[in-house]
């Protein structure tokens, strides 16, 4: 239960930011209880993200939810209370509520709110200008082009979320969900688990990795310069292939030019 509360509390505080956000929104809930009219109204904005809140926090609930929807992934339960929607309905609100230039200087003073303390979308560390046309790292693209189509691989968690987005021929060995072995017992994994967690050391134990990557069918290998390497690879049935400025590209000494080993067929 203590990693419950442990897990609950660290989302929750990455989720709403900056220590206004969750009185504001309490001081919101308050006012549409109060000045809110309509019944339903006051059931969708006003009791349901006291429920939803409830449910996040309750360990009984939270435990459940923890392990259907995955520990890493339990901070979505609070996007249901959506802020974007409530906040600025109490504030719309409040203004129905004031009379004449009350009405009007809580409008100007609620505009200069969103425009001082937001930040401008191009000035936001969120984003950044796209060096090519599909919008997705150049590394990517510049790997991505090494490799034959209709392969599988397995690749450094740089390039994982976008490989297919660039090449939806080649299958990779595991997503994004494979984090959740950040949080599990080395007792729970399963080849990819493990696959995974060798990948992620600075020295990769390639007569460990190698025999495994094998096994799984990963033709591919992909992995950062920065990375070393306990053994000749050679050894072990696998060969440079190819390198970028920022990766290096291993393949099954096995595989012929054009060969189809992806793992699965779109």
């Amino acid at each position: 239960m203590q990693d419950f509360f442990t897990i609950a509390k660290t989302d929750f505080l990455d989720t709403f930011q900056g220590a206004w956000i969750f009185p504001l929104l309490l001081i919101v809930l308050v006012f549409i209880f109060w000045k809110e009219k309509d019944d339903m109204r006051r059931l969708l904005l006003g009791v349901l993200p006291l429920l939803f809140l409830f449910i996040y926090w309750c360990p009984l609930t939270g435990m459940l939810f923890m392990k259907l929807l995955g520990e890493n992934v339990y901070w979505r339960i609070l996007w249901l209370i959506l802020l974007a929607v409530l906040i600025p309905y109490g504030c719309c609100l409040l203004i129905g509520h004031l009379k004449g230039c009350l009405r009007q200087g809580a409008f100007l003073i609620g505009m200069a709110v969103i425009v001082l303390c937001g930040t401008p979308l191009f000035k936001s560390e969120e984003f950044q200008a796209s060096t090519n046309d599909y919008k997705i790292p150049q590394n990517v693209v510049a790997v991505c082009d090494l490799l034959p189509g209709n392969v599988h691989a397995l690749v450094s968690n740089r390039l994982m979320p976008y490989i297919r987005l660039y090449d939806p021929s080649i299958t990779l060995e595991y997503g994004r969900n494979i984090l959740v072995y950040n949080t599990r017992e080395v007792e729970s994994y399963n080849y990819q688990g493990q696959l995974y967690k060798a990948a992620q050391e600075e020295t990769i134990d390639v007569p460990y990795i190698a025999p495994l990557a094998k096994e799984e069918g990963c033709t591919f290998l992909v992995f950062s310069n920065s990375r070393t390497y306990s053994d000749d690879w050679e050894a072990y049935g696998y060969k440079e292939y190819g390198h970028t400025d920022e990766f290096t590209i291993f393949v099954d000494t096995d595989y012929e030019e054009g060969q189809n080993t992806k793992k699965w067929e779109e």
